[in-house]
């Protein structure tokens, strides 16, 4: 039983140390580096091969805890080898020239509807959000409230101010679009490893009445 404990202890280690790591690849470009991909192809190879053991040898719990590791890599490796993501700065101005005020994703048109600020009453920023104009209609987004929208994902990231040539202020806004093809994996390989620690949980509480009561 200890074993099996310090087993379960490793795979989580090295399961966290490769999700860090295909996550750093992530934000660098992709899965450039020779050795990440090794580390994720030894790893994705190492947890396939123990579900299937776990498997055969009708141990449910470790097939399940070792199918949510193998999920997690594989959603990192795909998150880290297809993930894409574009930063779009729109200007909320009528006269700005039109490449200013929208941009084409992915073959669609998307502009800049509207940019709000809403401020404490010392002046200090309390919230900015952003409307934009889909071909279907307008949707607004906010920090900490993304719009997901056909596969993408629309971030409200920053925002500046400027003058148009005119002299007069106009607000710039800072939206980045990410496509990540691996997240729902990772999200599915995690709710497997909870369910695994669950059925764990619950069968050494059982183990543990079944000593009490002998």
């Amino acid at each position: 039983m200890a074993v099996s404990r310090w087993a379960g202890v490793g795979t989580l280690l090295a399961l966290a140390g490769v999700s860090v790591v295909l996550a750093f690849e992530s934000q660098r470009g992709m899965l450039q580096t020779a050795g990440c991909r090794v580390v994720a192809w030894g790893l994705l190879g190492v947890f396939a091969v123990l579900m299937v053991w776990a498997l055969w040898r009708r141990r449910w719990v470790s097939a399940l805890f070792h199918g949510g590791a193998l999920a997690v890599v594989v959603g990192g490796a795909l998150t880290a080898g297809y993930a894409k993501q574009w930063e779009m700065w729109l200007v909320d101005s009528p006269i700005a020239p039109v490449e200013y005020r929208q941009r084409m994703i992915q073959g669609e048109r998307v502009a800049l509807e509207r940019f709000e600020v809403e401020s404490y009453p010392n002046g200090q920023p309390k919230q900015y959000r952003t409307t934009l104009r889909f071909p279907e209609g307008a949707r607004e987004i906010s920090v900490n409230k993304p719009l997901r929208r056909k596969g993408l994902t629309y971030y409200q990231m920053s925002y500046a101010q400027g003058q148009d040539p005119y002299g007069e202020p106009v607000w710039q806004t800072m939206i980045l679009v990410r496509q990540d093809p691996g997240w729902p994996v990772v999200f599915a390989g995690y709710a497997l490893l909870v369910a695994a620690a669950v059925a764990m949980a619950l069968r050494e509480e059982g183990v543990g009445r079944h000593h009490d009561g002998a």
